[in-house]
């Protein structure tokens, strides 16, 4: 396998991914359920399959791959996390630098992945399959799901689902590490602390955000270290993962999911590899896991900004350099759905965080300016609210 060649993305949002391989020599080609202005400079070619209510239509996401053309290798990114047949379908005639299809099953089937756990003495916050007596501080959640968008309180009036579970909420801020792993050992890239919006009363705890700085003690640091050397051999994770914890009040360290595939928090580091972390997710993968250091990085965070209403372009936007996952010319955007992602890096945590206020503050002054805020009818190719 060479170090370079051209590469198929398949993810909800390809930007991150295609941006990386970029940056690595390699050439792009991207399917997703956007196709803004970042993939689309990042790429040779992009094809959008909408995203609907419950995120990519398998059999339109199979289509679209049958009409791509071969590339060398082929990575997923999110949205395909309750797709494991698309997987397999992706590995077909092409070189799959990713987990395989039985990998995410098991990691996305939460009876299987809670029992993996319980083997290997992994504590999680309690955990079970039918409804409690009393809901109260009690979550529901769903196999397979992304982005916090089937996280919700529990009721008594919940419908029963296969893939349906009920968690202890832990009032603590969730976490996570990005790990690099062959299927035997693994790495740390990253600690980070993840950000939720309440907002949407249906989506309490949609993902809004993270930043690359975790509160964290040495050992529970090394804790998280030994929890992710058990998964890897026990599940054969490959390429760049993540997995997703709390720190109880009691300072144990608990485990909520894993993420089989790149997550979002991979744009907190690439600039930090000169060849991108792409690059090394496929090393990692086709071959054994790459030689690198985790050097002390700046300070970065991104934050999520979602439309207050139902949005439409008056014209073209001067978008600042600090935007990234910017809408195309003439968008229609559903309120609720993504707008654009906002960056800011810097040398303390205090100093960033002013800066995502202030820029959203100033976006948002610039897109009411250059924005109808008005109802509209979504057209085809809009951006939804059902899957960021």
């Amino acid at each position: 396998m060479g170090e370079t060649g051209s590469a198929l993305v398949v993810a909800a949002s390809a930007s991150t991914l295609s941006r990386s391989l970029k940056r690595g020599g390699w050439t792009p080609f991207a399917i997703d359920g956007f196709g803004d202005l970042d993939t689309r400079e990042h790429c040779s070619e992009c094809r959008v399959v909408p995203l609907g209510r419950n995120g990519f239509d398998a059999s339109a996401l199979r289509s679209a791959l049958d009409r791509m053309e071969p590339t060398d290798v082929a990575l997923y990114g999110g949205g395909l996390d309750s797709l494991p047949g698309v997987i397999e379908h992706l590995a077909r005639g092409r070189l799959l630098a990713g987990n395989a299809a039985e990998t995410v099953r098991l990691a996305k089937t939460p009876r299987l992945f809670f029992a993996l756990l319980s083997g290997l003495g992994i504590p999680f916050p309690e955990t079970r399959f039918d409804p409690p007596r009393d809901v109260c501080g009690w979550l529901v959640k769903h196999g397979g799901s992304e982005g916090g968008g089937a996280v919700a309180f529990a009721s008594d009036t919940e419908t029963s689902r296969p893939d349906r579970y009920f968690q202890r909420h832990l009032d603590t801020p969730p976490m996570s590490a990005l790990f690099l792993a062959d299927g035997t050992e693994s790495k740390i890239v990253g600690f980070n602390t993840l950000w939720t919006l309440a907002t949407d009363p249906h989506l309490p705890f949609r993902f809004a955000g993270a930043i690359n700085r975790a509160s964290l003690s040495v050992s529970q640091r090394e804790t998280v270290r030994g929890i992710v050397a058990g998964l890897v051999p026990a599940l054969r994770l490959r390429g760049l993962n993540s997995l997703d914890f709390m720190a109880g009040k009691d300072g144990e360290i608990r485990v909520l999911e894993l993420n089989p595939r790149p997550s979002a928090t991979m744009a907190l580091y690439d600039d930090e590899f000169p060849s991108g972390l792409a690059r090394l997710h496929i090393r990692a993968c086709l071959e054994r896991l790459p030689e690198f250091e985790v050097s002390a990085s700046p300070v970065r965070a991104f934050r999520i900004l979602y439309a207050p209403d139902d949005v439409k372009p008056r014209g073209p936007l001067e978008w600042p350099s600090w935007c990234r996952d910017r809408p195309g010319p003439g968008c229609s955007i559903e309120k609720g759905a993504p707008l654009c992602t906002i960056t800011a890096e810097g040398a303390d945590v205090s100093g960033v965080l002013r800066s995502l206020v202030a820029r959203e503050t100033s976006l948002m002054r610039t897109m009411t300016a250059g924005y109808d805020l008005a109802a509209i009818c979504r057209p085809p190719g809009s951006r939804s609210a059902k899957h960021p």
